[in-house]
């Protein structure tokens, strides 16, 4: 006899700047979850998620499933949450949900186990009258707890990068300046930790912002990315060994610049990417026999605590 669907909890929207992005994650999730037969119900995760999460638990929730992005969401807080009453949910744990969030910190991990990262300055939001930008131009400014390009500019110019500090400054008081690597822009989906088919990011037009990440068209996007295949294999490497050192759990995205020798920077680690019709984890998964339904299920399945099975 087959054993009984659990019962799941579907998380999305929530309070950050990607709460879009995050209720078209929901639905994806959720048609997948109707055809797969789970039994499931939908929470907006606005101000009273603490009594309704907890209300799902006492009614029968045997697992959360995370369709959130950004801020309260993806930086370890719903995690949080779901570890305090002990409601087992998808993705990464606490610690490396909050630690990838902030990008500055990932940094100093991946550092600390000799995984290359571009050149960088940090900036905080009382202190950017005083900035002096010790790095050539061009540099990315970036609010460094956020996510999907929201608060990122290039700075070309001297002159723009005051504008680009108070951009940044709006999404979050700790702020990352970072060398632009000019070359490649490619991302290594993982899931079930095995790395999946690099994708190579061709925006047609300005850099891979939320409008060129989240509307079709604006983006082509190359799988296998055109990389030798000896830079293929690093640039796969380089993004396990960051997935291990972050503690990222189950799935994950790993974005990198490669230069034109073929020489892979890491950027940023993230431990809820997106599954909305343009995202880039799906198009790889199933790139690679992994069909849609089949993620969520997995995603479902591998759900977990951080202290499972410890008192």
């Amino acid at each position: 006899m087959q054993n009984a669907k659990k019962k799941v909890v579907l998380l999305q929207g929530g309070l950050s700047a990607e709460r879009e992005v995050s209720l078209s994650t929901g639905r994806g999730f959720a048609q997948a979850l109707v055809e797969l037969g789970y039994p499931f119900e939908v929470i907006d995760c606005k101000e009273d998620l603490l009594t309704r999460i907890t209300q799902a638990k006492e009614n029968g929730a045997e697992v959360a499933l995370l369709a959130l992005h950004g801020k309260y969401a993806e930086d370890g807080i719903v995690q949080s949450i779901c570890e305090y009453i002990k409601l087992p949910y998808s993705g990464s744990g606490v610690l490396a949900s909050a630690l990838c969030m902030d990008k500055i910190f990932t940094k100093e991990v991946l550092s600390n186990h000799k995984i290359p990262i571009a050149k960088h300055q940090l900036a905080h939001k009382s202190e950017i009258a005083q900035f002096q930008l010790e790095l050539p131009l061009p540099v990315v400014v970036k609010p460094s707890r956020e996510g999907s390009s929201v608060g990122v500019t290039i700075v070309q110019d001297q002159s723009q990068l005051r504008s680009a500090l108070d951009e940044a400054a709006n999404h979050d008081q700790y702020i990352l300046v970072e060398e632009f690597i000019s070359g490649v822009e490619v991302t290594v989906p993982i899931l079930d930790e095995k790395a999946l088919t690099p994708i190579e990011i061709v925006p047609k037009t300005d850099f891979y912002d939320y409008k060129n990440k989240y509307t079709a068209g604006r983006t082509d996007y190359i799988l296998p990315a055109r990389l030798s295949e000896r830079t293929l294999k690093l640039t796969c490497d380089y993004a396990l060994q960051a997935f291990h050192a972050c503690r990222v759990r189950c799935y994950g995205r790993v974005d990198f610049r490669i230069t034109t020798d073929g020489r892979p920077y890491v950027l940023e680690v993230n431990t809820l990417p997106g599954c909305t019709p343009t995202s880039l984890l799906p198009k790889s998964a199933l790139h690679s026999g992994v069909s849609f339904n089949r993620l969520v299920e997995i995603l479902v399945e591998r759900a977990t605590l951080d202290y499972k099975g410890v008192k």
